[in-house]
């Protein structure tokens, strides 16, 4: 029998707001690839980046309870101090959105997001942005980078 190999670690790209725009720019993780893969990145994303020009986007209370992907949606279920500590205005609530779409959807087998509270779903985080339906992925609010 040929050995077992150690457990693959795979760059994971999570999405951070920007310190001088309304953008949200990538930081790369690298996270061993296993069946907690997804649930570890947004715990990344809970922990905020690493970068000092990058602010996180969701409070750092904010508890992962599970991620499961059913017919290629993954479904984030969240503490509620996703809601109860939501960062302030529209803007802030699209890239935190955003971020979490976008941060999930790197993933192959990933289209959408299903947003969950408690395992609940819920219509908004801050009152801008409906969020009880599966949330596609928005690069248009991705920063450029210069190749």
């Amino acid at each position: 029998d040929p050995p077992l190999r150690e457990t693959e670690w795979v760059p994971v790209k999570i999405y951070f707001a920007m310190k001088s725009s309304q953008m949200l720019a990538p930081e790369i993780h690298q996270l061993k690839n296993d069946s907690t893969l997804l649930q570890k990145t947004l715990e990344l994303l809970v922990e905020g980046p690493k970068n000092p020009e990058l602010f996180p986007v969701v409070s750092p209370n904010v508890k992962i309870l599970g991620v499961i992907v059913q017919d290629r949606i993954a479904v984030a279920d969240f503490s509620r101090e996703l809601v109860e500590k939501a960062y302030g205005g529209s803007y802030e609530e699209i890239l935190t959105v955003a971020a979490i779409a976008d941060t999930l959807t790197e993933f192959s087998g990933v289209d959408a997001v299903q947003i969950l509270v408690e395992g609940k779903k819920i219509t908004t985080l801050a009152g801008h942005i409906d969020v009880s339906e599966p949330l596609s992925r928005s690069p248009e609010i991705i920063i450029k980078q210069a190749q």
